[in-house]
C-alpha cells in the first residue's frame, strides 16, 4: 500500500493580511491624491485663463468708456444751446439751417458695447467658483451690477430721444431733402412743417430731459464705470501676477 504525504500550504498570519490592505488603501489613497492634486492645477490655471481674459475684456471697455463719456458730455452741452435757441425762437415759416445740426447732435444716439466674452462664460458656465479670490470676485459682481445701473440710465435718455426724434421729422423739412435738389452750401434756411408753439415747447421739454439725463446719471454712470473697470484690471494683473 502506497503512502502519499500531504503538503500543507502554512496559514498566513493575520498581520500579513493587514499589511496588504494597508498596501492597497496607501495605493489607491495616493492615486486619489494625485487626481485630486491634478484637478487643482487644471482649475487654477482656468481661473488664470480667465483672470487674463478678463483683464483683455476690461481694456476694451474703457476704452469704450471714454468714448461714450466724451458723446454724452456734448450732447448735454448741445442740448443747451438747442434750449437757448428755442426760448427765443418764434416758430415761423423757417428755421435756421444751423438749428439741424445742433439738435442733430444734441440728440445723437449714445450707445455702449460692453465686452461680455468673458463674462457671460463665468456667468452661464458656473465657472465664477473658480475665482478663489474673494476681493477679486465681489469687485467682479459690483462691476456687473454697474454695467446693469449704466444701461438703465441709457435706456432712460433714448427713450427721450427717440420721442424727439419722433417730433423732429414733423416739424420741418430735414436738410437731406433740400440737398438732392441744390447744392449743401446754398441751403440756409429748412421750411417749417408746423408752427404750433406746444409742439416746439414739447420739443424743447424732450431736448431739456435727455440733456439733463445725459449730463447726471448718464455720465456719472458711465464715469463711474469706467473707474471700476481701471481699478478692477489693477486688481486682477496684481493677485494673479499678470503683465
Amino acid at each position: 500500500m502506497e503512502v502519499h504525504a500531504h503538503s500543507h500550504t502554512p496559514r498566513k498570519k493575520w498581520t500579513h493580511y493587514l499589511w496588504e490592505f494597508l498596501m492597497l488603501f496607501l495605493a489607491v489613497f495616493c492615486g486619489f491624491l494625485a487626481e485630486n492634486k491634478r484637478e487643482h492645477i487644471v482649475e487654477h490655471q482656468r481661473e488664470k485663463q480667465f483672470m487674463r481674459s478678463l483683464a483683455e475684456d476690461l481694456e476694451t471697455d474703457t476704452a469704450e468708456l471714454s468714448k461714450a463719456i466724451l458723446k454724452t458730455d456734448s450732447t448735454a452741452r448741445y442740448a443747451d444751446s438747442v434750449l437757448f435757441f428755442l426760448f427765443s425762437y418764434k416758430p415761423g415759416t423757417q428755421v435756421p439751417l444751423k438749428f439741424s445740426t445742433l439738435i442733430g447732435i444734441a440728440g445723437q444716439r449714445l450707445t455702449l458695447i460692453n465686452t461680455d466674452r468673458t463674462s457671460a462664460q463665468l456667468k452661464n458656465s458656473g465657472s465664477m467658483r473658480l475665482i478663489r479670490d474673494k476681493e477679486v470676485s465681489d469687485n467682479i459682481l459690483r462691476y456687473w451690477k454697474q454695467i446693469d445701473e449704466t444701461n438703465i440710465s441709457l435706456d432712460r435718455y433714448i427713450i427721450y430721444r427717440d420721442a424727439g426724434r419722433t417730433l423732429i421729422f414733423k416739424l420741418w423739412v430735414m436738410p437731406e431733402i433740400y440737398k438732392r435738389v441744390s447744392p449743401a452750401d446754398t441751403i440756409q434756411q429748412m421750411r417749417v412743417i408746423d408752427n404750433d408753439p406746444k409742439k416746439w415747447d414739447e420739443l424743447a421739454n424732450l431736448i431739456a430731459i435727455g440733456g439733463s439725463i445725459a449730463r447726471g446719471p448718464l455720465i456719472k454712470n458711465l464715469e463711474k464705470q469706467r473707474a471700476m473697470a481701471v481699478s478692477l484690471i489693477t486688481l486682477i494683473k496684481k493677485e494673479y501676477h499678470l503683465e
